[in-house]
């Protein structure tokens, strides 16, 4: 009976430490830098719910831990390639354990390793927060800098003035009679902005038609075949280009010339007679302006022939008569062939025949 008590009291330990003996198990590896608190039959959860146990924890090369761990084969399928293990804890304060991440995809084959994830559990959590406040302690020297900046007097009172100007540009754009008052209440104006706006994206829209036609223009004189293009680019704009420079070469010359010699222009520009000739010719355009004045009113025989229609028609009755009085035609051929007989031949000069 002694015997029988002593291993009913193993089997029962035996039993408490492996969960699930008898049922059918996958096995896998995790590999962690500390185990601190797990120990074979440890438990193994997923999702909460305990799948497993764990094995033999051994040592590698590197120094890392092993840890064997031992699933239930029903649960298996939910151990994947995308599943991480890590060490966890019953409580804040109680026995480790591996928890497994349910994961998706294909199952792990019996023996695989098992991506391991490090701080599991109250003391990982102690860890990252305790790195978690090493990387705030910067941004709190900042705001403690600030804050001295903001303890200076001037820089309050020049806030205090910035906040107190913004309360006094509001309030006179709310209640005085000013353009923002009234681009913000009469709609007449705001109807002004935006029609001044419209104007301007009109204008904007002209323009960029106006660049886009000088920019196929340019294309057209850069690439076809008419004036402008040989002008720019053809043998015949070179030439028409050299010929303006010595056109242009010619007449810098010529004004030189008549800046400096002695010519008859530079005589009328600059000499003395210039003055002469000029208030010579103002006194001829007067005295033409005149006579042309006087010719307009009638005056002198040529006014009179001009303008006075009596004298034209006395002029043309006395030729009507005469072309019908054929005595006074023959006296007139009479007179003519006399004048005629009596103005001698001149023999010709010498000076005519040498020339």
């Amino acid at each position: 009976m002694t015997l029988a008590l002593i291993l009913g009291t193993g089997l029962i330990f035996t039993l408490g430490n492996r969960s699930a003996m008898f049922a059918s198990q996958t096995h896998y590896h995790a590999v962690f830098t500390t185990v601190d608190g797990l120990r074979p039959g440890s438990s193994i959860r997923m999702g909460g719910v305990d799948v497993g146990t764990v094995g033999e924890i051994t040592f590698l090369d590197d120094g890392r831990c092993d840890v064997a761990l031992a699933v239930m084969t029903e649960h298996a399928r939910f151990v994947t390639e995308t599943s991480r293990a890590s060490i966890g804890s019953k409580g804040l304060l109680g026995d480790k354990l591996v928890d497994i991440s349910p994961g998706t995809g294909t199952a792990l084959l019996d023996g695989a390793t098992i991506e391991s994830t490090e701080g599991g559990g109250l003391f990982g959590a102690l860890a990252s927060a305790g790195s978690l406040v090493d990387e705030a302690r910067p941004a709190i020297a900042n705001v403690r800098e600030f804050t001295e900046v903001l303890a200076e007097e001037q820089l309050r009172q020049d806030l205090r003035d910035i906040v107190h100007n913004v309360a006094e540009l509001t309030r006179m754009a709310r209640e005085d009679d000013g353009t923002i008052h009234r681009l913000l209440s009469d709609p007449e104006m705001a109807d002004s902005v935006t029609s001044t706006l419209a104007s301007v994206r009109s204008a904007s829209t002209s323009l960029a038609g106006v660049g886009r036609d000088v920019r196929a223009i340019t294309s057209e004189i850069r690439s076809g075949d008419g004036t402008a293009h040989e002008l720019v680019y053809g043998a015949d704009g070179r030439r028409l280009i050299g010929s303006l420079a010595d056109t242009a070469g010619e007449a810098a010359t010529i004004l030189r010339d008549v800046r400096t010699g002695d010519g008859n222009m530079h005589e009328l520009l600059y000499g003395d007679d210039a003055g002469g000739l000029i208030q010579n010719l103002t006194v001829m355009s007067e005295d033409l302006r005149v006579v042309i004045g006087e010719i307009r009113a009638g005056r002198g025989t040529i006014g009179g022939l001009l303008m006075d229609p009596s004298i034209y028609e006395d002029v043309r009755r006395l030729v009507g008569n005469l072309e019908r009085n054929e005595i006074l035609r023959a006296l007139v051929r009479y007179s003519i062939r006399e004048d005629e007989a009596r103005e001698p031949i001149m023999p010709p000069s010498e000076s005519a025949t040498a020339e």
